[in-house]
């Protein structure tokens, strides 16, 4: 063979390891269209039930079945420490905005974190700051910028303009002043990443 077709032999081999070492599956919730036929006016159970026979046989392609006991659902999605539920109207049209019909339930986890500094704010809140910076046990946990009222801005920037000024524990790819203080923060959260640091978190109060 020439060297191009070796290449090409060896790039299938590859792909085909990966395949049997990495498994993918594919999870269908919904269908649109069919053989060219538009589903979105289809009641949703429908379109479930099209879906299903559709995927009858496949192997990578999965069909997600949907349920109507609300509880159950949610104790599973908090014990499998999932994002959340997509709750859709029985009957309802398949539509590509946001509907009363379709609403998101997210899982929100909450937490109590330490305080260890602060970016500057901007705009409205330059007199005050932008985010806090947190970190648990030590290690870096995030940055918290939204749910303040004012009250809580002016609280604690009292605090933080009091706190010692400190050299940064770590880095957090944005510029901010460390600080050494008592200050714990209540923060919910969506989940944590990969490197330990909350997804969209919202301050909720000072502990």
């Amino acid at each position: 063979s020439t060297p191009s077709n070796s290449s090409a032999a060896s790039d299938v081999y590859k792909r085909q390891l990966l395949r049997m070492k990495y498994p993918i599956t594919h999870k269908c919730f919904d269908i649109i269209m069919l053989n060219g036929e538009d589903l979105t006016d289809r009641p949703f159970e429908k379109r479930k039930e099209i879906l299903r026979d559709l995927l009858k046989g496949f192997k990578t392609i999965e069909y997600v079945d949907y349920t109507t006991d609300l509880e159950r659902a949610w104790e599973e999605v908090k014990r499998k420490q999932e994002e959340g539920l997509i709750l859709k109207r029985l009957g309802s049209r398949y539509e590509h905005t946001r509907s009363y019909s379709w609403i998101k339930v997210k899982n929100w986890r909450h937490e109590i974190v330490d305080v260890v500094g602060y970016t500057p704010g901007k705009n409205t809140r330059s007199i005050y700051f932008g985010a806090l910076v947190l970190a648990k046990n030590g290690k870096f946990r995030g940055c918290v910028g939204s749910g303040f009222n004012e009250w809580q801005l002016r609280k604690i920037k009292e605090e933080l303009d009091q706190a010692e000024k400190i050299d940064r524990p770590f880095e957090i790819g944005d510029v901010y002043t460390a600080v050494k203080t008592d200050l714990k923060v209540k923060v919910k959260y969506y989940k944590i990443t990969d490197s330990g640091v909350m997804r969209f978190p919202v301050f909720e109060g000072i502990v």
